[in-house]
């Protein structure tokens, strides 16, 4: 029964991970996008206003939008806690 219990508990560690690991990626990629749609945004805004004013100068450095970290908790947090809580009791 206890090898059962351990088999189970692999298999749901295992799901734990993929699903932090998808979560993970998820806010990588949305982030990333983001600063990306944003940056093209100024680019546009930047190339709009040269052509209206009819100036050819381009400036040398180009405007980046710095973006503070986010770090939220993802869903599989509190059970990897719980999981590793009865993994170390019970070695």
């Amino acid at each position: 029964m206890r090898a059962e219990l351990e088999d189970n508990q692999s298999r749901h560690v295992r799901l734990l991970l993929r699903l932090s690991v998808c979560e993970g990626v998820h806010t990588m990629y949305t982030s990333y996008s983001s600063r990306k749609w944003a940056q093209v945004q100024t680019t546009a805004r930047q190339i709009k206003s040269q052509l209206e004013t009819g100036s050819e100068e381009t400036e040398g450095v180009p405007v980046t939008m710095e973006m503070t970290p986010v770090t939220a908790q993802d869903k599989a947090a509190s059970q990897w806690t719980s999981v590793q809580m009865e993994t170390c009791r019970t070695d």
